[in-house]
């Protein structure tokens, strides 16, 4: 009985060591990076939580609005900031800290 001839699989002959076929680079204009986002955790009064999360849902259909509860936040935080550079640091940005923050107390 004779075997049937093999299928040869589309990566015979292919080598993983031999770099692929430089495809042409696409043009691609020139943009401003956006900023990268970062995950951080802060302890909210309960009230001050309920809150926040009741304006992001009423807000939540309406154009131009923050879309949710962490927009609303990094609205709020970069607004208060500028306030506080300009209030307590003549409008220019605070200097880099040089380690990290030293833990405070916990909200009560």
């Amino acid at each position: 009985m004779q075997r049937p001839e093999r299928i040869r699989s589309t990566l015979y002959n292919a080598s993983p060591l031999d770099p692929p076929a430089a495809a042409a680079e696409p043009v691609v204009p020139k943009t401003t990076p956006v900023p990268t986002k970062v995950k951080r955790t802060f302890y909210f009064h309960t009230d001050t939580s309920e809150r926040l999360l009741n304006a992001a849902g009423a807000l939540a259909a309406t154009a131009g609005a923050p879309r949710g509860p962490s927009d609303l936040v990094a609205v709020a935080v970069e607004r208060y900031v500028d306030y506080l550079e300009q209030t307590f640091n003549s409008g220019a940005p605070f200097p880099q800290r040089t380690g990290p923050l030293q833990p405070g107390p916990r909200l009560q």
